[in-house]
């Protein structure tokens, strides 16, 4: 069952489940009038940054167990490889994106192992999956096979009191993604002429039919268009001026920076991490910035994910990403803080030495011909 479940199948793309569990396949009822889906959302140049910024950055963070403060090892297979078809970076990586965008994530628990608990989640695409309720109980709906909840791994995004499902970007800010798109594909037809006529032909007979003066347009574009330089032969009673406009003008550079900033605040990553203008922020150094962006991008989505893995761990033990990749200041400011860790004594020459990955002093002499890493 589990192998059928996982096979890939043609499916419509881009189903996002609402706050009651109902699943659409896209969002047509927007201003812009564009459908928004998920490779409409991820054309926006902007958006795909700053969804793959955050998935890419917490997919990096190490997952461990923790017990009293105390870090346990080995680390559980679950948190160590949660997907066994697929490595570490990958599970979490798909992970965050499917609550960015979806606002849920879903995933069949595997086996118990020694421990009694779980030790691998199977993953299952959010377009899928369908969330209700049935006398009192949450259950999930994937293809046509109704699963219980202790059956599946579930991670619920931001949600309202009472909802049983997350509400991803693609639900909650169809305005703001069918506008990016739309200013997008404005962008895109501005440079190929296509917004508004190159000319204009006038015609100062009163007599001119409609039919004729679809016959001068036509020949006229027979004649000229493209990369045709052939002079033109015109009439007296017959005009042609050219008509000229500029970015500036259609407010088209004003309504791309918008849509920038606007991508930055859907995901909530700062601004100049997009190309946003005027959004730059000056940190006395690179750990503050590193703090503020776990603080208000990373945190939020690690502490949900966190949560869930905690409950399938035994009891007592609570599952923890490792931020100090993220945290690892210059190399200046780093040997600063083991000098004071050294003169205050909490911590030893062999503790700072681990924190830069390198060994141990040795306290007994090297055996002869053997090297020390540096």
């Amino acid at each position: 069952m589990l192998n059928r479940l996982l096979q890939a199948k043609t499916q419509q793309r881009a189903a996002y489940v609402d706050s009651q569990g109902r699943i659409s396949r896209s969002v047509l009822d927007n201003y812009a009038g564009v459908d928004v889906d998920t490779e409409t959302t991820l054309s926006v140049p902007a958006i795909w940054r700053a969804v793959t910024m955050v998935s890419d950055s917490i997919s990096t963070l190490p997952l461990h167990a923790y017990r009293n403060g105390y870090r346990l090892e080995p680390t559980p297979r679950l948190l160590e490889r949660p997907n066994p078809l697929e490595t570490y970076v990958e599970t979490i990586g798909a992970m965050v994106s499917a609550l960015i965008l979806h606002g849920n994530y879903v995933a069949i628990l595997g086996e118990p192992g020694v421990s009694g608990y779980p030790e691998s989640i199977y993953p299952v695409s959010p377009e899928r999956v369908t969330i209700f309720k049935r006398d009192g109980r949450k259950l999930f709906r994937i293809d046509e096979r109704d699963y219980d909840s202790s059956e599946i791994f579930h991670i619920k995004g931001f949600s309202m009191p009472g909802d049983i499902a997350g509400i991803g970007i693609i639900a909650a800010q169809r305005q703001g993604i069918g506008a990016a798109v739309a200013v997008m594909e404005y962008a895109a037809r501005y440079f190929d002429g296509g917004t508004m006529p190159s000319y204009v032909i006038k015609s100062d007979n009163p007599d001119l039919t409609e039919d004729e003066a679809e016959f001068l347009k036509l020949k006229w574009m027979e004649h000229y268009s493209g990369r045709s330089r052939r002079p033109a032969v015109l009439n007296a009673s017959t005009k042609v001026e050219p008509l000229t406009a500029n970015a500036q003008d259609s407010q088209l550079v004003e309504a791309r920076n918008q849509a920038i900033l606007d991508s930055a605040n859907m995901v909530g990553v700062p601004g100049n991490a997009v190309g946003a203008p005027n959004t730059s922020r000056t940190y006395t150094n690179t750990e503050l910035q590193a703090i503020e962006y776990i603080r208000t991008s990373l945190a939020p989505l690690t502490a949900r994910i966190e949560a869930v893995f905690t409950d399938y761990l035994p009891r007592g033990q609570v599952a923890r990403f490792n931020y100090d990749s993220l945290l690892r200041a210059d190399t200046y400011t780093r040997y600063q803080a083991h000098k004071l860790a050294l003169e205050a004594g909490f911590l030893t020459i062999d503790e700072v030495r681990e924190l830069e990955n390198r060994p141990a002093m040795q306290t007994e002499p090297a055996p002869q011909n053997s090297e020390l890493l540096p």
